[in-house]
């Protein structure tokens, strides 16, 4: 990357991370709460409703959002067209499942009330087309900062306040439903406006057919990722019920909130980046590597610690009336890194426009996923969790052997880009459920443990930041954060940070 495209990357970065560390800490403070004041169907009956819509949101907008980061030369046509369609797309994917929610009772038929949550859900088709198109100019512009706020914004204000109000109200799953409305409403009210000399109502014939030539492939593909990525949500709800889904569902949500969130930011802010660089194979392979390489070494040990924490997580955090969900949440933990792995390869064919590979992948993840779902599924919800942890391990090896194959990567590469993660995770999810194991024998209250868990875990994780190849991978990563402006002189709790770990470092080093 040049120097002015790696400043704004990872400018982009230090906004999305900062509004996601903002945000997860709010979601499991949320969760907390919501977990002790709604039952587990109720967050199951909102499930199965939200994972029909995301069906179909795969297609109200066509990828044009994605369309517009990607491509190299975007006229104001180009940018009106995609947002008016969008809003046409929208209010008829809304107006289609109004009319097909009976289905939804079909699908789900021990679930009373699916079918009225997934009509009032249905607005968020014209929510979503409103923000597709703008979300995409914001992001190809590294407006990474508005965007930040905007999520900080409609989390707080949708969960936070609608949603906690009306559950202490006795609202129940409604209060939901409302909070997730909200929550999406304001971001796309807010893009919008700062958009709004850019947008407009109007269709040229050209135009889109160029924006939706790549973005309905975009959709096409993310149908399939969609399918295979909640098949584990609708299958649970058609054979095990509410309650089941709502424990499962709770599982994953706690999972993805402080590890998926945070690393799928990296690739947000990267496609604008790739997509740059498209036709330089060279520094892709590079930046590749060295993506795979930081993520391996962050994610692994993070979510397999969690792995090992996962009885302590789930009971501080939810509550008692959870404790069904840990088997969930450990299986689930094990999966993460893959996914999230499998999400830069996934990236990186987008941003290369290597869409085809992506929609055959995604077939064939439905396919491999339906038979191991039909085949575990006697387990219960345990048996679904591990379905999908096996699902994600091998979609993650087709993306492998594609990126193997697009930039020449051969053994030594891939094991040098792993071995640090594997190592690591291996290592701090055995000590944290060794700790597990001792102190609850001993009758350790769950918070105190959890506490341990999380100071053993923090420090297993800066050694391998510091430590792993004598400070190497360190080196890099503190090499990319000066580019974007993260200097030792600087204020702020990032910089103070890393004036921690540099000085961790180097006593490191001496020692």
């Amino acid at each position: 990357m040049s120097e002015s495209l790696t400043s704004s990357t990872f400018h982009g970065l230090k906004w999305s991370y900062a509004s996601n560390l903002v945000t997860v800490t709010l979601q499991i403070g949320v969760t907390a709460l919501l977990a002790r004041l709604l039952t587990p169907s109720a967050f199951g009956l909102v499930a199965m409703a939200n994972v029909l819509l995301w069906y179909g949101q795969q297609f109200a907008v066509m990828g044009a959002g994605q369309a517009i980061v990607q491509k190299s030369d975007l006229s104001a046509r180009d940018i009106r067209t995609a947002f008016t369609s969008s809003l046409i797309l929208g209010a008829a994917f809304c107006a289609l499942f109004v009319v097909l929610a009976p289905l939804a009772g079909i699908l789900f038929p021990d679930t009373p009330g699916v079918v009225t949550v997934t009509r009032v859900m249905s607005l968020s088709f014209v929510i979503g087309s409103l923000r597709s198109t703008t979300e995409g100019l914001l992001r190809r512009r590294f407006a990474f900062r508005a965007l930040a706020l905007a999520q900080i914004g409609s989390y707080v204000f949708g969960y936070a306040l609608v949603g906690v109000t009306m559950a202490l109200l006795g609202f129940g799953a409604w209060s939901l439903v409302v909070a997730s409305l909200c929550a999406g409403a304001l971001p796309a009210v807010a893009y919008t406006l700062l958009c709004r000399n850019e947008v407009g109502l109007s269709l040229d014939w050209h135009s889109f057919k160029t924006v939706y030539s790549f973005g309905g492939r975009v959709s096409l593909s993310a149908f399939g990722q969609a399918v295979a990525s909640t098949l584990d949500t609708v299958w649970s709800g058609h054979y095990l019920g509410a309650a089941a889904t709502g424990l499962y569902t709770r599982a994953t949500n706690l999972v993805n909130t402080p590890v998926n969130s945070i690393f799928i930011t990296l690739s947000l802010v990267l496609v604008p980046g790739y997509s740059r660089l498209q036709h330089d194979r060279g520094r892709l392979r590079s930046v590749y590597i060295v993506s795979i390489t930081m993520v391996a070494a962050i994610g692994m040990p993070l979510a397999w610690g969690m792995a090992g924490a996962a009885r302590q997580i789930v009971i501080t955090l939810l509550g008692g009336q959870w404790t069904d969900a840990i088997p969930v949440f450990a299986v689930l933990a094990l999966a993460i890194p893959f996914t999230v792995l499998t999400q830069l390869g996934a990236v990186m064919c987008e941003a290369t426009a290597t869409l085809n590979v992506k929609i055959a992948i995604a077939a064939g993840r439905l396919c491999w996923f339906v038979a191991l779902l039909a085949v575990l599924t006697r387990y219960g919800i345990v048996g679904i969790a591990v379905a999908f942890a096996l699902s994600e391990l091998i979609n993650h090896i087709a993306y492998l052997l594609v990126m193997r194959r697009m930039f020449s990567l051969g053994p030594a590469d891939l094991w040098g880009a792993y071995s640090i993660g594997l190592a690591a995770g291996v290592i701090t999810g055995a000590a944290l459920f060794g700790i597990n194991v001792g102190l609850t024998e001993m009758g350790w209250p769950a918070p105190i443990i959890l506490t341990i868990q999380f100071a053993v875990g923090a420090l297993l994780l800066l050694g391998t930041i510091t430590r792993a190849r004598r400070g190497e991978l360190w080196r890099e990563i503190r090499g990319r954060l000066d580019q974007a402006g993260y200097r030792r002189e600087n204020h702020g709790v990032a910089a103070w940070v890393i004036r921690r770990i540099d000085g961790f470092s180097r006593r490191e080093a001496a020692a």
